[in-house]
């Protein structure tokens, strides 16, 4: 909406804090946040008739001294909240619960935090002028930069995420690319371009516009305008010019400028605040001359608001650029005003028609709907102990999906069970134990889709049996030694086979032929896995080593010769093709450009480690079993362990199910026990496997980002077309609508954008339906799951299961509705 200059006036003021307030901000829906020198965040909720109120859970009191900054994230379902006592804490908007804590670098003072317009991230940054970059999804430090000598207090996005503007008290403002602050597999990073002396005396705030400028004759152009105030009267405009240059096939790289291009001058004192107005038509700003001001994209001031006694260190606008709120300091004031622009609301106006509910009819809040009644929520909880099944020792256990599970133990026996879904009972099934080995079992694993069961042997055998009949497919020619591995390819097309000849052996699963003998390793071949996109294979050996071979033609590509010290026992290979969160993969792997890094160290165990297991799918966690008794299960991007599981026997094997809430161990002691897992666990592997930490920029999508995009969008029917066409990032940035809508055959396809979101109250571009049958926008849905929320924001209810599908009708009929309107607003003109 548009701000008449003239219509402004006090709508309200609020009077709580005790002593200054020194950040507010608005949410979607109106909620306002403020946070004070009185070492409390408040929440207020807009309702009719009288205005703003405190919501009854609040303030929150999470920090020992003076709150300097409060954001809430893009969606509205989280809150960020700094402080002088060196943490910034994470916070449930909805139900006011604290998620998370986070530590700045050696306890300094935290003067500033920002969620990326994406939410997959979080910024903070303070007096000892380092910036710390979180990771939202799991909750952990990515990076720390260090190359501001200054206090850190201003932070900014851009609003495609791809850029970083951090400004500090020694007039230095630097530009980072977002991708190189959060690449976890480098160690050091620095910034893109900087401007020394860009505000005499320090800068004290930035915001960026949300409105994005790109290049008509080059769109690979883009200009951003940002906007800076500090210990200088003046406000000063500038334009980051970014430029997208290709390096080669698999990435790009990013010049970027900043030019001065304009001062606002009208504040007598120093500029506390600045914000843009959500469409980018306006900059607001606060200064130590107790005004707001209200500047237009020419420069021009149309509005001054009056009303603050003392200092105003702070402003937000709401999304709809109606509301305006102001803080300030001083003993006789501490006031939050809300201001009315467009000078029709009062206190009994309906600023939005549908909100999420706090409280339900019972007048229960929905904090206390959330809280889990099971004290054992977030332990794992040991289901059934099983020492009957076996009479030797369970040497290997695997899941396939989320309830079929085989063991293989030393009575020469291979048997397949049933977890039973009502009590999680394990059933054993009509055609199991499968006989035939002559000696104890070393390995069991099934084929990726379920339907073939492979098994070796110390008696050299290995056989694949036929998972639900139990009959016997093939059994691979017999080796005079003991195999100690046989894992399928995840194409299913393949099998490797290795043990105590030093050798591996790579197998035709349909022919049953060789395909090819591994030669290199000097000691028993102890493990073995496929990546997950059966290009390469790993092998690793009692000698300490480990190889990695291309699956292609069988060569060896890379040797560590000293991995372990006392040699390897198992190995096992994330499932996830983007293993490491926020690094952008290439299309192909470039077999000839292999480098391999130690990444993280797990330390805990007190003996060795006999078994190692990555959780399914996304596998964001390990199981690693020991002969000092014990399982235990990390955390793959913080590397802290989560579980201790005790046993009563050295574990020999472990395995996660499908979703992650199930574990299975076995022991040298006969025993097989089944575990529970928290539904934490449960939660965090369905949100990583929907939201993406970061995704590449525009100009890097392949052609395989394309039709992954597509597969994701629901989309599969263009897909061969995007193929034929090659179409990739540079192409989509580059070529005209026209052109790719030729390529694509998509003369007559309509591409929604969206109707209003339960949870953002805006339109959506990406409808999904969850489990409670309602609709939502998937980024708003998948923001509000990964704020750890499990019930539906419409009923409140726990939700059964974290899953959606895109809705395609209802983004038809946005689109419609959205064309009509154009057509109509058209006529009207005309």
């Amino acid at each position: 909406m548009s701000i008449d200059g003239q219509c402004k006036k006090i709508l309200q003021t609020l009077k709580c804090h005790t002593s200054d307030v020194t950040s507010c901000d608005f949410a979607t829906n109106f909620t306002l946040v403020t946070g004070s020198s009185d070492k409390t965040v408040r929440i207020w909720d807009w309702i009719p008739g009288s205005g703003y109120v405190q919501r009854s859970n609040s303030p929150l009191k999470g920090h020992k001294y003076q709150v300097t900054c409060v954001r809430i994230s893009p969606q509205g379902s989280m809150l960020a909240s700094s402080s002088v006592d060196g943490t910034a804490v994470l916070w449930n908007l909805h139900s006011c619960a604290k998620l998370y804590t986070m530590t700045q670098v050696n306890g300094d003072p935290i003067r500033v935090c920002r969620f990326s317009p994406d939410s997959s991230i979080l910024v903070t940054a303070g007096d000892n002028g380092a910036v710390c970059v979180w990771d939202m999804v799991h909750r952990s430090l990515i990076k720390t930069l260090f190359e501001h000598e200054g206090t850190t207090q201003s932070l900014a996005f851009t609003p495609d995420s791809q850029y970083l503007v951090t400004a500090c008290s020694l007039e230095v403002i630097r530009v980072w690319y977002v991708q190189d602050l959060i690449d976890t597999t480098s160690d050091t990073v620095s910034s893109i371009t900087k401007i020394d002396n860009a505000l005499d005396m320090g800068v004290f705030s930035v915001d960026i516009c949300k409105h994005i400028i790109f290049d008509e004759n080059n769109p690979l152009i883009r200009q951003y305008k940002l906007a800076t105030g500090g210990n200088s009267n003046e406000i000063k405009l500038w334009t980051i010019t970014s430029k997208s240059v290709l390096k080669h096939k698999l990435s790009s790289k990013h010049e970027v400028i900043i030019e001065p291009y304009d001062i606002y001058d009208g504040h007598s004192s120093s500029v506390t605040c600045i914000r843009y107005s959500n469409n980018g038509a306006y900059l607001i700003s606060s200064s130590l001359d107790k005004l707001v001001k209200i500047w237009d994209n020419n420069g021009a001031c149309i509005a001054t608001l009056e009303g603050h006694n003392r200092y105003v260190n702070c402003v937000a606008i709401s999304k709809d650029s109606s509301l305006i709120a102001s803080g300030s300091t001083g003993s006789n004031d501490k006031l939050i005003i809300i201001w009315d622009l467009t000078g029709n609301l009062s206190l009994d106006s309906e600023l939005f028609h549908q909100t999420l509910s706090i409280q339900n009819t019972n007048g229960i809040h929905e904090f206390q709907l959330t809280e889990n009644t099971d004290v054992n929520a977030n332990e794992v909880t040991l289901l059934e102990k099983i020492d009957d099944i076996a009479e030797g020792a369970i040497n290997s256990c695997c899941f396939f999906g989320n309830d079929l599970l085989a063991t293989g133990s030393g009575d020469k026996l291979v048997r397949v069970f049933k977890v039973v879904e009502e009590n999680n009972n394990i059933e054993e099934i009509s055609s199991s134990p499968f006989e035939g080995h002559t000696y104890a079992i070393n390995h069991v694993e099934f084929s990726k889709d379920g339907t073939m069961l492979a098994s070796c042997s110390l008696d050299g055998c290995t056989t694949i049996w036929s998972t639900t009949t139990g009959e016997k497919y093939t059994s691979m020619p017999k080796n005079s030694l003991s195999v100690k591995i046989c894992r399928f390819s995840p194409n299913c097309e393949l099998l490797i086979t290795a043990g105590d000849d030093e050798k591996v052996f790579i197998w035709n699963v349909n022919t049953m032929e060789k395909q090819a003998t591994l030669e290199g390793h000097l000691d028993t071949v102890t493990s073995a896995c496929f990546s997950p996109d059966s290009e390469v294979i790993i092998t690793v050996s009692f000698n300490a080593d480990f190889r990695i071979w291309s699956a292609e033609d069988y060569r060896c590509l890379y040797v560590n010769e000293d991995a372990h010290e006392y040699g390897i026992q198992s190995c096992d290979i994330s499932q996830n093709l983007e293993p490491i969160p926020n690094v952008v993969q290439s299309e192909n792997l470039q077999l000839d450009e292999l480098e391999v890094k130690l990444w993280r160290s797990l330390l805990g165990h007190g003996g060795n480690v006999v078994c190692v297991r990555f959780s399914q799918i996304v596998s964001e966690f390990v199981c690693s079993t020991a002969t000092d008794r014990q399982a235990r299960i990390w955390s793959v991007y913080s590397a802290d362990c989560l579980y201790v599981l005790d046993h009563d026997s050295i574990v020999t094997s472990c395995s996660f199910n499908l979703e992650c809430s199930l574990l299975v161990t076995g022991c040298l002691d006969k025993t097989l026990w089944l575990w529970k897992l928290p539904q934490q666990l449960v939660f965090q592997t369905a949100v990583a496997n929907k939201i993406h930490c970061r995704s590449k920029a525009v100009i890097e999508w392949t052609t395989a980002d394309i039709v992954k995009w597509l597969k994701d969008i629901d989309m599969k029917a263009i897909i061969k077309n995007a193929q034929n066409t090659s179409l990739n990032g540079e192409k989509i940035l580059t070529l005209s609508e026209e052109v790719i809508c030729s390529g694509l055959d998509l003369g007559n396809l309509k591409i929604p954008h969206e109707y209003l979101c339960p949870i953002t109250h805006e339109i959506m571009r990406e409808p999904v339906t969850c489990s409670d049958g309602f609709t939502y926008e998937k980024n708003a849905i998948a923001e509000w799951f990964m704020s750890g929320k499990l019930t539906s924001p419409m009923t409140n209810e726990i939700l059964s299961k974290t899953d959606y599908v895109y809705n395609l009708d209802l983004r038809n009929a946005i689109h419609n509705f959205l064309d009509a309107g154009e057509s109509n607003i058209s006529e009207d003109e005309s």
